[in-house]
């Protein structure tokens, strides 16, 4: 696991790995789709555009799934703009396929209709493998992210992951055997509520936390020459001042309450930070079934059998339509051992397993259907660059 790769120098900009596998699945998936296009005889330019549409509302509605999904996480947050911003912030994961898989769908559905006026049925079918290597390569992010993990189990390839991620964390919360932690990687918030210690507080290094204490420490000891004044009775003018100088000190002290879970146990169990984080670093995860690798595998398989379906499809749309109803059975089976998403769909479902469950409907009715249209789609027509020369 590794959620962050590296931090650019200087700006102090943190690149997730997540974020890069979803950048490098996306440019190997297009370029496949490209040079499958050239030798088909069609329009590479319609790809790099779909591409592109694909990619951003794939973003939007796998953000847009697990938002709604998981909504209680973010319905307390306050105030509204830092909601907003958990809203948005996509850099420890928190996406669901089959949202942006079908967002991604609609935007180019209608990208290619209304747009770019060339066949569906031919363009879906150049770019339905590269949609399953783009899936392959974007499970090893959430590999590196530590999300969509799997059941605990005692297989010989089983994986750890290190403490604070949510296999770690949700353990934890379902009080399972083994996940047990000790006091001082556990911290008390305010409301009375106890959370293990975040990751992000724990990857935070030394001299960034002793800034925030020396900050933090400076701020109590000018209020408390504050309050101190304000005892004094001081004349109205002075007391406004000093109330107006109070309230400034408040807003700054709030500002520093980064990593304020590690912090404040470091204080409470008179630990350093490096004693801190080699406690963390014994307490991971119990075992767990890799998912992502599962899911990795049978994505690239799904993508090769399509590649040579392609160049021996019986009709246009036989690949996108084969897409649709082969992918959702092998995620089915790989709800059954994951363990990141509840049964909470008609008490019978996750809400994937649902939603796999009707695209495979949606597949095969789709193979029934274009079985009775022409199988060269009237639009499908060679391209040559003077059609767009000019």
């Amino acid at each position: 696991m590794k959620p962050v790769l590296f931090t650019i120098p200087g700006l102090d900009w943190d690149v997730p790995g997540y974020g890069v596998m979803l950048m490098i699945g996306f440019l190997l998936a297009t370029w496949w789709a490209v040079r499958r296009c050239v030798r088909s005889g069609a329009n590479p330019d319609v790809i790099l555009n779909l591409g592109f549409v694909a990619l951003i509302a794939g973003v939007v509605g796998c953000r847009a799934m697990y938002v709604i999904h998981y909504w209680e996480q973010f319905a307390h947050i306050e105030p509204l703009s830092a909601r907003i911003w958990a809203i948005l912030d996509v850099r420890r994961g928190g996406l669901e396929f089959y949202g942006g898989f079908i967002l991604a769908c609609i935007a180019g559905y209608l990208w290619l209709r209304y747009v770019e006026k060339v066949s569906l049925r031919w363009y879906l079918d150049i770019v339905a493998p590269s949609a399953a290597l783009g899936l392959a390569i974007g499970r090893i992010g959430c590999l590196l992210n530590g999300c969509c993990f799997g059941n605990v189990t005692d297989v010989p390839w089983a994986v750890r992951f290190p403490f604070g991620s949510s296999a770690q964390r949700t353990q934890w919360e379902q009080v399972i055997p083994g996940s047990e932690l000790p006091a001082p990687l556990l911290y008390s918030f305010p409301g009375g509520l106890t959370a293990p210690i975040a990751r992000e507080s724990i990857a935070a290094s030394d001299q960034t936390l002793r800034k925030l204490d020396t900050q933090q420490l400076a701020i109590a000891r000018e209020l408390e020459r504050v309050e101190a004044a304000l005892e004094k009775n001081p004349s109205d003018v002075e007391r406004a001042a000093l109330l107006s100088k109070k309230r400034q000190l408040q807003l700054r002290a709030a500002r520093l309450g980064r990593f304020i879970d590690i912090r404040t146990n470091a204080r409470l169990y008179g630990l350093s930070y490096p004693q801190i984080r080699e406690l963390a670093a014994a307490h991971r995860s119990l075992p767990v079934h890799p998912t992502q690798l599962y899911s990795t595998i049978t994505a690239l398989i799904i993508a090769m059998l399509l590649s040579a379906l392609y160049w021996r499809r019986s009709f246009d749309g036989q690949v996108i339509a084969t897409l649709l109803f082969i992918q959702p059975v092998s995620r089915w089976v790989l709800e059954v051992i994951r363990a990141d998403n509840p049964v909470d769909t008609l008490g019978l479902f996750t809400i994937s397993q649902f939603l796999a469950l009707a695209m495979t409907l949606v597949g095969l009715g789709l193979l029934i259907f274009l079985r009775r249209l022409p199988p060269r789609s009237p639009r499908a027509r060679i391209w040559t660059p003077d059609e767009t020369a000019g």
